[in-house]
């Protein structure tokens, strides 16, 4: 069966490769998947499994009826993308507009539309309304307040490639706690394009307008038949994981394919190929068996004029339920729109586990309904003066000491108490979760370092810039040169050299310290002689080489672990730094070089933290669907095969479930919760050399 699936999905993105070259298309969002998958080989495989994560969820349905009635409230934020126009002129739209524009979603996905009434009688009983409710932002990802509309001034606003890859990641608000919608203008035919769940670099995610698609007439002042916010409609269903009703064409008119082919929803008849303007009510296209339904025509996912489609289908919300609760799951905790007016000052302190004495200047992040940053002070005290009610992961760290998850999905109110966090010293790690201080500096005209969310950049179909970083420590930040400008040729290290260099380090305390890290090289093109990438380890009086990666190091452009003995190459001091140098040989303009750092440290002894969680053995867990009604699904995947140990404990500590397994690089087990309360619970999965913990949420 699974085999099945596999061959028909493959089958059917050819399909969509097929469909995505129709210029006259007025959704791009096809397009805008078929160019990822063009240029990053690991997309496919992502969107076959959020297919395989939807087909697990809906193959449950009765452990999901809970989740079915509840009604999810999604953050939006405006970013209104103009070129210097005054505002209420042209592309600089009116915040009346974008108000139309939310409460037609609200309206639509409510099914609170008065035109619900013109659905015909032979689908009436499938019109769904999909619980999902759209407010806007009153809070930013700093917890300020804000009214929810953004403006910027860009040139250029029209070109797609600089608009995905400069001014989305320029503007964006956190896309896990936000329903980012930017407004510009678009080349006709073009109204609309939106990312697909899971796919995306998390700093593009979200839905693109056409300002004068923005909105209700006679607010959208807009003359056309496309002027009642529909579009805006459709692409946030595209957001939230429907395909177009017309999708693969005649594909999927059976049981036995309607959730495999086409739209993947099996109460939506195919339709040979899209509908425009105002159709015939019997228009039927393609053949179903064993009921041949007339078009859909109607539904929101198709491409009528907008005062021609009234509908979103139940089978339809199954699916959007589906990603809600896997790809699209941290929006469910969001608050980005609700009434903060519960907040607080908090404060703790940052100790040494070993003297516990103060970290002076450690650094301190609470990721929760939204994301607070602070400092340490000398004695390691740190304080919030704003910290919002609600649940949180806290993380601590200082160069010197080892980064720690202190605490996961923990709920602080007033009367939370002084917190003590205490960390590893003589380790130093950075995985560019907090900003350390490094060094950064240049003689190239581009492509310098940058600590950011890696977006990714493509040269001659391969992969130049990571598109994400190391998948198994905090966070999504690593060191890259350059960060996916929409010329490759214009974001890589160009003439001349870019130097990242780290804090200085004391392992004169280190009976044996080794140097770990994790890089990335890319050179492409026209190669000539002398491009490399230089690791440098100093001491401050001498300097040596300790590795050079050029194009003999193949490949390159993907995340590679070094370890180095210090020793080896120099006496280990009390100033020590590492050097690391991307250079391109000034003169050539058509190639372009690369490079990028991950999960740096320095540990005691050769065998060096390879997960998280500090163990040798390397460790991929995930646990589905997450939250449940009552079972999950959990898998592993280790690069070794050991046995492996999963427990399950309450709040209060006391294990309530055990599996076992014996050797296996891979494994599955089954968890059932369906004795147990609604609440919060903590899953151990453990090696001989590993553990990781996961949170999991019952709601019944």
């Amino acid at each position: 069966m699974r085999l099945k699936f596999v061959i028909v999905f493959c089958c059917s993105w050819f399909a969509l490769f097929i469909n995505a070259q129709n210029p006259s298309e007025p959704c791009g969002t096809d397009q805008y998947r078929h160019e990822l998958f063009k240029q990053d080989p690991s997309a496919l495989e992502k969107w076959m499994q959020m297919e395989k994560n939807i087909e697990e969820y809906q193959s449950r349905p009765a452990e999901h009826n809970a989740e079915r009635s509840l009604i999810v409230t999604i953050p939006v934020v405006f970013h209104v993308i103009h070129s210097g126009q005054p505002l209420g002129t042209g592309v600089n739209i009116l915040d009346a507009q974008l108000l139309s524009q939310l409460e037609v979603l609200n309206t639509c996905f409510r099914k609170r539309n008065s035109d619900a009434a013109l659905i015909p009688s032979w689908f009436k009983n499938r019109a769904a309304d999909m619980d999902i409710e759209f407010c806007l932002a009153r809070f930013d990802p700093a917890g300020n307040p804000t009214s929810g509309i953004t403006r910027h001034d860009f040139t250029n606003i029209s070109n797609q490639n600089y608009f995905d890859n400069v001014i989305k990641p320029a503007t964006i608000w956190d896309a896990d706690k936000y329903l980012n919608i930017w407004t510009t203008e678009l080349l006709p035919p073009l109204l609309g394009y939106s990312t697909f769940p899971c796919l995306f670099p998390k700093n593009q995610d979200g839905v693109v307008l056409d300002y004068r698609m923005v909105g209700k007439t006679p607010v959208n002042p807009f003359p056309g038949n496309k002027n009642l916010g529909k579009t805006g409609v459709h692409e946030v269903g595209h957001w939230l994981g429907l395909f177009h009703n017309f999708q693969d064409s005649c594909a999927g008119g059976t049981p036995q394919t309607c959730s495999l082919d086409g739209d993947r929803v099996c109460d939506t008849p195919p339709e040979k190929e899209a509908t425009y303007g105002k159709p015939n009510l019997l228009q039927n296209t393609c053949t179903e068996t064993p009921v041949d339904d007339y078009d859909m025509w109607m539904n929101y996912m198709d491409y009528p004029d907008d005062d021609q489609v009234w509908m979103f289908t139940y089978g339809q919300k199954e699916r959007i339920k589906a990603v809600l609760n896997n790809c699209r799951l941290s929006i469910q905790s969001a608050l980005g729109c609700t009434d903060q007016t519960i907040n607080f000052p908090y404060s703790g302190q940052v100790v040494d586990m070993q003297t516990s004495s103060g970290v002076s200047n450690a650094k301190i992040l609470f990721d929760g309904p939204l994301k607070f940053e602070a400092t340490a002070d000398a004695g390691g005290v740190f304080s919030i003066p704003n910290l919002v009610e609600g649940y949180y992961d806290v993380y601590a760290g200082s160069w010197g000491y080892r980064t720690k998850l202190d605490t996961i999905h923990a709920y602080f109110d007033s009367g939370t108490g002084f917190r003590t966090i205490r960390l590893q010293g003589n380790h130093y790690y950075d995985d560019f979760l907090f900003d350390f201080g490094w060094t950064k500096s240049n003689t190239a005209s581009s492509g310098f370092w940058v600590r950011e969310n890696p977006i990714g950049t493509y040269f001659g179909g391969s992969l130049a810039n990571p598109s994400s970083d190391l998948p198994d420590d905090f966070g999504l930040k690593c060191y890259v040169t350059g960060n996916g400008a929409a010329n490759p040729l214009a974001d890589g290290v160009n003439n001349g050299s870019v130097s990242l260099i780290t804090p200085s380090f004391d392992v004169t305390g280190f009976a044996d310290p080794y140097i770990h890290y994790s890089r990335w090289y890319f050179n492409g093109g026209m190669v000539p002689s002398g491009d490399n990438m230089l690791v440098r380890l100093t001491d401050g009086l001498n300097t040596v080489t300790i590795e050079t990666i050029d194009t003999s190091n193949q490949p390159t452009n993907i995340w590679t672990e070094k370890v180095f003995r210090i020793a080896d190459f120099l006496t280990p001091g009390n100033n020590m730094r590492v050097n690391f140098v991307v250079n391109d040989v000034p003169g050539s303009s058509q190639n372009i070089v690369e490079g990028g750092l991950d999960r740096f440290q320095i540990t005691e002894g050769p065998v060096g933290v390879k997960n998280i969680d500090g163990g040798e053995t390397k460790m991929n867990v995930r646990l589905y669907p997450n939250p449940s009604t009552g079972r999950t699904i959990l898998e592993f995947g280790l690069n070794k095969p050991e046995p492996v140990t999963v427990k399950v404990y309450n709040l209060i500590g006391e294990e309530i479930l055990r599996q076992e397994s014996m050797d296996s690089k891979v494994g599955r087990f089954s968890l059932d919760f369906s004795g147990y309360a609604s609440g919060l619970y903590f899953v151990s999965v453990s090696t001989t050399h590993s553990e990781k913990i996961l949170k999991f949420s019952l709601q019944r």
